[in-house]
């Protein structure tokens, strides 16, 4: 008998969040939505925006994360010490394909920030901006990559993560982390920011596949919706620094 595929993600239930995400696409925005996520996983998100009847074109570049295959495990001790195991993981692919939602899903082991042409009605991508796979692509170029795949009126959501400290001084890369408040400077006046949420303080997280030790985050979040009658122009961020 061959194994049985997860219905659960390998990186953990998928958060309230999100699912108040689906609400406000179903309220404001109707079905049937052509969706694009950027940085799948295993397909945490994904399956909830198939199981919406959403079409779903995902990106990502991490092969077991896609296809499944070993990593390294962290399980996490009674004493809070954290030991690696070499454990199997079912990747994005399989567990589309055991819930039978592949029929509108395209999945894309590609870097979507140098590949993608399409527009789409709603654009995601949640805490993929600081992997590094991307960390050398510059923040400017990933933000208006994705800014570029909204159609008119449609959406778009990142979540990201930021320094931990006004000064940086834990020298993390710019390419993947921002400064606080430095997210809505990225929005000129074709976008209506519907909420953008930031933690003053940062938080603890739990080891997980990537970063397999206790570790510090500030989370943000930006939900934006592109204006009808876009102005196209070359982006330059430093003009919304004035």
């Amino acid at each position: 008998m061959g194994a049985v595929v997860s219905k659960v993600s390998s990186f953990g239930p998928v958060g309230t969040t999100f699912y108040t995400l689906l609400r406000f696409l179903k309220m404001n925005d109707g079905e049937n939505l052509n969706v694009c996520e950027v940085g799948c996983l295993d397909g945490k998100y994904t399956i909830p925006l198939l199981k919406r009847g959403y079409n779903v074109d995902a990106y990502e570049m991490n092969n077991i994360y896609l296809y499944g295959g070993h990593v390294q495990y962290p399980v996490v001790r009674e004493d809070e010490s954290v030991i690696l195991q070499r454990r199997t993981i079912y990747g994005a692919e399989d567990r589309i394909n055991i819930e039978e939602l592949h029929d509108n899903v395209n999945l894309y082991n590609e870097n979507f920030f140098l590949y993608n042409n399409k527009q789409y009605d709603f654009v995601c991508t949640i805490r993929s901006l600081n992997r590094d796979e991307y960390s050398d692509i510059s923040m400017d170029k990933k933000i208006k990559a994705l800014q570029d795949a909204v159609k008119e009126d449609g959406v778009l959501y990142i979540e990201y993560l930021m320094w931990l400290d006004d000064k940086n001084e834990e020298g993390l890369n710019n390419n993947q982390y921002i400064k606080q408040c430095e997210m809505k400077k990225y929005f000129d006046n074709n976008w209506e920011i519907i909420t953008l949420v930031e933690d003053r303080n940062h938080i603890i997280e739990e080891p997980h596949i990537g970063n397999p030790v206790f570790h510090k985050h500030r989370v943000g979040a930006i939900k934006a919706r592109k204006k009808k009658n876009f102005e196209k122009k070359y982006f330059n961020v430093n003009t919304f620094f004035n």
